[in-house]
């Protein structure tokens, strides 16, 4: 939001702008009477106009569109409350307000919003997950809504979202982001896609192919088998004059049941001559070219979402919310269950040396510094991709996890020194990744232990990992 001085709170007689081309409708902007009029999006930000509320009169669902991404992303009206005089659909009513017919349903809705926009009484949202934020805190009953779009290679967007995202990311990534640090709630599933495993996009093409040869010149053809000579061929060949007559014994075929019956193969293949009861289906995504049996396909679920409360509190006072939400989505085990585990490790190394781990405890140094510089969106876009690149060095036997100090902690079986310096090296290595262009970056502080370091008198698992603390004290 603006800072105080260039408020944004609404005035007592608000103000409203009225966008509205050549080819708008004569009723609806006389119903706007007493509203500034523009011809477009781009004329209302260059007049520098300060509107409470903006209403737009488009003739074409595609100018609506066009008007509403320009407004939404300008920083002086992009949170100002928009109102669609006619519906265009979906996708572009999903960046609107709602509807207004009149002067009065436009000031009635700015009104409504006053009290909301007089606690966002900071400095202005200048990222993506800042102004997404402030917008739904804004609106309180606005839920984010999947819409389906055939031009979309995922069938489903998120309008609002993609809108505020970043050049590098879509709404989807920002979304999870959100959701991950707790400031949305899922309201709803909305539709589950099978999507391509190699580029996730939701347009496949499904064949049905021969399972001996995989051609997709296939027949369906019925069968039928002799009784009296076993004889089993497409029932065309047993077409005759007088009737149905075995190509190979010439036994007449008069009662199904009795003289003959339909085998089992309903297909053949025109390529290999092969017949089968069952085509085998497979997908080819209509984006990449790739083929993959249909159980090979990723499923991608599609939900609607409502800011939270945390989220709401987050928008109100501007607080990063909980960040380290981010890295618990890389595989977060219960304390309990993790200590369990390393009491196990333990014991099972001083009967069985050769078995062996590592331990690893890691401590993001400056996450408070970085929050007092940086907007929350900026340092949760960071932290999520060292928490996505962190996800993709462990494997599936590493156990995870937090503790209440924000200090995190990997179990690593079967891992040895060597092993753990190359891992070690790995993490360090993703402070440098995530480097910004003004040099700042999440530093990362690092001490481990192997199971070959610890002898008989090392303690429990509380007395190795409160070793491992001492090394930041």
């Amino acid at each position: 939001m603006l800072n105080s001085s260039s408020s944004i709170r609404l005035r007592a007689l608000p103000s409203i702008a009225l966008l509205a081309g050549d080819g708008a409708s004569a009723t609806h902007v006389t119903a706007m009477g007493g509203a500034a009029r523009f011809a477009d999006a781009e004329q209302l930000i260059a007049s520098g106009f300060a509107a409470d509320v903006i209403v737009l009169c488009a003739k074409e669902a595609a100018d609506a569109r066009r008007w509403l991404q320009l407004l939404r992303r300008n920083p002086r009206l992009g949170l100002r409350p928009m109102l669609l005089s006619v519906s265009h659909g979906p996708l572009v009513d999903s960046l609107s307000d709602g509807l207004a017919t009149s002067a009065d349903d436009a000031l009635r809705y700015a009104d409504d919003l006053r009290a909301r926009w007089q606690a966002l009484d900071r400095p202005e949202p200048i990222d993506g997950d800042d102004r997404l934020l402030s917008f739904l805190y804004l609106h309180p009953e606005y839920v984010l809504e999947p819409v389906a779009d055939s031009h979309d290679e995922r069938d489903y967007c998120y309008p609002l979202a993609d809108l505020y995202s970043l050049e590098h990311e879509d709404g989807f990534a920002l979304i999870s982001r959100l959701q991950q640090r707790g400031m949305l709630k899922v309201l709803r599933l909305v539709e589950r896609l099978h999507v391509c495993p190699d580029c996730a996009s939701a347009h496949l093409l499904f064949n049905e192919l021969c399972p001996q040869c995989a051609s997709i010149d296939i027949v369906e053809q019925h069968f039928l088998h002799c009784y009296a000579c076993g004889h089993v061929a497409p029932q065309e060949e047993y077409l005759g004059r007088g009737g149905l007559i075995c190509p190979k014994c010439s036994a007449r075929l008069r009662h199904i049941g009795v003289d003959y019956d339909r085998a089992l193969e309903t297909m053949a293949c025109k390529t290999c001559s092969g017949r089968f009861t069952e085509a085998e289906v497979k997908a080819r995504c209509a984006r990449c070219r790739k083929q993959y049996p249909t159980d090979a396909l990723m499923e991608r679920r599609f939900h609607s979402f409502r800011l939270s409360s945390a989220g709401e509190s987050a928008a109100r006072s501007g607080s990063v919310g909980d960040l380290f939400a981010l890295i618990d989505e890389v595989s977060h085990a219960h304390p309990a269950y993790f200590g369990q585990t390393l009491n196990w490790l333990l014991a099972l190394n001083r009967r069985h040396p050769e078995v062996h781990f590592s331990l690893l405890m890691l401590k993001f140094s400056n996450l408070q510094a970085l929050a007092a510089d940086l907007s929350r969106g900026h340092l949760a876009r960071m932290l999520d991709t060292v928490a996505q690149r962190l996800r993709a060095l462990l494997r599936g036997s590493d156990l995870f996890m937090r503790d209440d100090d924000g200090l995190c902690w990997l179990l690593l079986p079967q891992t040895a020194a060597a092993g753990l310096a190359v891992l070690r090296e790995r993490i360090e290595a993703l402070s440098a990744a995530s480097t910004q262009n003004d040099g700042r970056r999440i530093e990362m502080a690092i001490a481990t232990v192997t199971s070959a370091l610890l002898d008989q008198s090392a303690g429990d698992a509380s007395a190795v990992m409160g070793r491992l603390r001492g090394a930041f004290d």
